[in-house]
């Protein structure tokens, strides 16, 4: 699929016309874990298209939200909290002229066969991720493009890469009750298992790695994930990272959908005050699919960012 830098503009058009979904994605402070892991990826292995990174997001045109992540910190710190907020600006800025929705998600049916609906669902993904992914890719790796347009769509590749490694953002259920789809566990509710309020299936997956907003949680919650799931233990980072594999990501996030996601045992309901605790064996596999689905997320985000910077 080829695409011309002016198609970016046809897509955000696209993106308003599609019916929006209820989802964030990894939530912020999960954003900014893999875009730490992704910075001491690049700190180790390519300094230089880290260098490079951080000059381009030096041209963002909403250069306050940058300057306010990176607060008095100076060094290193400044840098990784910069680069932390790459990957979270696309959420920033949810509501303004820079958001669009459907860019965060391209989501397949997965049928409740006990349940199903009472027609098929449609086979074509919903959402514009697979796209969206393709175009800003492409400007963020154009030297030739200007550098306040290569800083806003680094950022979308930064987010969005993150965002196709979470499974809900690439299915939903189709079943009796949701002939037309749960938007992603948007509209399936079940508890909070740290605070016991009514919560969305979606928020539980985006909200299960890590919740604190703070750079230095989110760099030490990082750390941790590094050092329990180095990039030895992936099989998928045995062959080279390539930016073309992005669809392919979203296919491995889309079959732990079924046997996972929406298994047997993952009882929710249909409204907030009817929400009940999952199962203690539900929330303990979701968590550790979820670190380890986010923790991949980040070391290809290293891999991503350096071969954008590479020359071509």
């Amino acid at each position: 699929m080829h695409f011309t830098i002016p198609a970016l503009t046809a897509l955000a058009v696209l993106s308003a016309t599609l019916a929006p979904s209820a989802a964030l994605a990894w939530t912020r402070p999960g954003h900014m874990v893999s875009a730490a892991i992704a910075y001491d990826e690049l700190a180790a292995r390519d300094p230089e298209a880290l260098k490079q990174i951080l000059a381009i997001i030096a041209q963002h045109p909403d250069r306050g939200a940058f300057e306010v992540a990176a607060g008095r910190a100076t060094g290193e710190d400044r840098d990784r909290r910069i680069f932390m907020q790459i990957a979270r600006w696309p959420d920033d800025v949810r509501g303004g002229g820079h958001d669009h929705p459907t860019w965060h998600y391209a989501q397949g049916p997965v049928v409740d066969r006990a349940n199903p609906p009472p027609r098929p669902p449609p086979q074509d993904r919903i959402g514009a991720a697979l796209e969206a992914f393709a175009l800003n890719a492409r400007v963020a790796g154009d030297p030739a493009a200007p550098a306040a347009d290569r800083a806003v769509a680094l950022c979308w590749v930064f987010h969005l890469l993150g965002d196709i490694h979470q499974p809900l953002h690439t299915a939903q259920l189709f079943s009796r009750d949701f002939p037309a789809g749960d938007r992603g566990g948007g509209l399936q509710y079940v508890r909070d298992p740290q605070t016991g309020d009514a919560i969305s299936l979606h928020w539980l997956w985006d909200d299960s790695v890590h919740r604190l907003g703070d750079p230095e949680p989110a760099f030490a919650r990082s750390r941790v994930l590094q050092t329990r799931l180095p990039r030895a233990v992936f099989p998928e980072l045995t062959k080279a990272t390539l930016i073309e594999d992005f669809p392919a990501w979203g296919e491995e996030s889309y079959r732990l959908a079924a046997p996972l996601t929406y298994r047997s045992d993952m009882i929710a309901a249909r409204s907030a005050a009817e929400a009940r605790p999952l199962p203690s064996a539900y929330l303990k596999d979701a968590t550790a699919v979820a670190e380890r689905r986010l923790t991949l997320a980040g070391y290809r985000l290293g891999d991503v960012a350096s071969a954008l910077m590479r020359p071509r």
